[in-house]
């Protein structure tokens, strides 16, 4: 997956509510490359961005 339309979705879920803690919890992806992922500082390594990409995938926010 395109790690701008990756980037988009975590912030559209964080955005929506979610917090990144919650994330971090679920993908065993640390907070600080979150966040550093999230802002645009960093790019995920191919395995992280699978387990946050299926992660996404599977979350659903009330509308």
């Amino acid at each position: 997956m395109d790690q701008e339309l990756l980037r988009e979705r975590l912030n559209d879920v964080i955005a929506s509510g979610l917090v990144a803690k919650a994330i971090s919890k679920h993908t065993n992806i640390t907070t600080d490359v979150l966040s550093r992922f999230k802002n645009g500082h960093v790019c995920l390594c191919p395995n992280d961005a699978d387990k946050l990409k299926a992660y996404l995938d599977q979350v659903v926010i009330p509308m």
